[in-house]
């Protein structure tokens, strides 16, 4: 509404079908990181105003302070690749760091959906193993480790377990 033009537009414009900007619009999701970067960039938003709740955390903010006591599954999350659930935790850009929860499922990734933008990331596992793909590196990691990286080398992560599922805590700074 505010650049003036139908959904059907402005989709036309971030080359993007009308279906996937109304999803978001609606907080339905459906698109993938990359893609968020796109609208996030046209607008002039950080990737996290478009995933973050607009309210508070506990209908109150405390400046410096979040504290996250477990995984809310009613929170903004999409979907990337393949078998892969990514939410953002806290609230949206104002922070310098926007930490993650990243659910794997068996034979989960986006190796086909490697994205490098401004900033550094950090990733921890929790279950399961995972392989950080960071260019034309592969990277193992299981429970316990962690890594440290420059996020502006296009990077992924791919489930590498023989157990069923993955999960991996990522901390980045957000993306412009």
């Amino acid at each position: 509404m505010q650049s003036g033009l139908s959904v059907r537009e402005q989709a036309r414009v971030l080359g993007i079908s009308a279906s996937s900007l109304s999803a978001l619009e609606n907080c339905h999701g459906g698109m993938s990181l990359g893609r968020l970067q796109v609208v996030a960039q046209h607008f002039g938003l950080h990737i996290t105003d478009l995933l973050a709740p607009d309210e508070p955390v506990h209908g109150r903010e405390v400046p410096g302070l979040e504290i996250f006591t477990r995984i809310d599954r009613s929170r903004t999350s999409i979907q990337r690749g393949t078998g892969t659930t990514y939410q953002l935790l806290g609230s949206g850009h104002a922070h310098t760091v926007q930490p993650a929860i990243v659910t794997f499922e068996p034979g989960g990734g986006y190796e086909h959906d490697l994205m490098g933008h401004p900033g550094e990331e950090f990733a921890y596992v929790v279950l399961g193993d995972v392989e950080l793909l960071h260019g034309h590196e592969v990277h193992p990691l299981g429970p316990g480790e962690s890594a440290r990286f420059s996020a502006l080398t296009p990077h992924g992560f791919r489930n590498a377990s023989d157990t069923d599922m993955a999960l991996l805590v990522t901390a980045a700074t957000p993306p412009c």
